[in-house]
């Protein structure tokens, strides 16, 4: 993995948790990049299923980290602390990175001394064998001193693995281990207040929606709810800087567990989610598709 020149290593992170079937479609995606000299770093956090065996199969060409079950921000952190570049990225293990991923955002910020991190769009798809397509339009590219503020409004797309940090930045802070649901945004609203970013509307990774992850995603919504929202507002790291923001995060939150309900066939969980967004912020009320969902609630 190492080049024979002098570009910078960069660190590629895949945590994993009984993502087996998953797994080498992400460390294979890593291994196909354009851009040679990088780390791949898998953390195997308990797995139970056969993880172990498909990380052997890689055998040299990833470092493999295996260690108690302590939940994703756990084994993020574990990949952060050992990782070894200048520049690091993660994975998560259902996901994978596009050929010219790291080599993109690796020249921007090459170019730009002054930025901390890129995010881009992504891809996605919803069957191993779909093409991915572009979920959301992203305009142009552009730097910004307040990308948090445009990832909390959802202003741009998010995905834990179209983020490519400075090390050095991304060791200023940790992934929270008390939120299992959303910990990615809390974590990375510091990065992007702390430092100058850019947005990279080409998509740079393909995120994977699977029963798997929908199910699992659905429980950890109903043990935290809103948590992540308050875990961000109410953070002293922030001195009050993002209070002006609290009514729309708390809104856009009723209103995704509202859509994460619904498409789980959870009707009064989505009803009563709806209900909060719109006494929350009543401007929600001009989606009509959405009124439509809850009437359909009832149903």
């Amino acid at each position: 993995m190492e080049a024979h020149d002098n570009s910078p290593l960069v660190s590629i992170v895949i945590p994993a948790y009984n993502y087996a079937d998953y797994l080498p479609t992400a460390i294979a995606s890593c291994l196909q990049q354009t851009y040679r000299n990088i780390e791949i770093i898998v953390v195997d956090d308990g797995s139970t299923d056969n993880t172990p065996a498909v990380v052997e199969g890689f055998r040299d060409r990833v470092r493999s980290i295996r260690q108690a079950n302590q939940g994703v921000s756990s084994a993020r952190n574990r990949g952060l602390e050992e990782a070894r570049g200048s520049f690091i990225t993660f994975l998560d293990a259902d996901d994978s990175l596009t050929t010219d991923s790291i080599e993109m955002r690796v020249r921007i910020l090459a170019d730009n001394d002054d930025a901390g991190f890129v995010i881009s769009s992504t891809l996605s798809k919803h069957a191993p064998d779909e093409t991915p397509y572009l979920h959301d339009e992203t305009g142009q590219s552009f730097f910004s001193e307040r990308l948090y503020e445009d990832l909390l409004c959802r202003r741009i797309s998010f995905a834990t693995c179209a983020v490519l940090m400075r090390t050095d930045v991304a060791r200023t802070f940790s992934f929270p281990t008390h939120i299992s649901n959303g910990e990615d945004i809390v974590y990375f609203t510091k990065v992007f207040f702390r430092r100058k970013g850019y947005f990279l509307s080409t998509p740079t990774a393909i995120t994977f929606s699977h029963p798997d992850s929908l199910r699992h995603n659905i429980e950890q919504l109903k043990r935290q709810g809103i948590d992540f929202v308050t875990a961000i507002i109410d953070d002293p790291y922030y001195k009050g800087a993002l209070d002006h923001l609290r009514k729309d995060l708390l809104s856009n939150r009723y209103i995704e567990l509202f859509r994460r309900y619904y498409a789980a066939g959870e009707k009064v969980l989505a009803r009563e989610c709806y209900r909060k967004g719109i006494r929350t912020n009543p401007r929600k009320l001009s989606r009509i598709d959405y009124l439509v969902k809850f009437i359909k609630t009832y149903f």
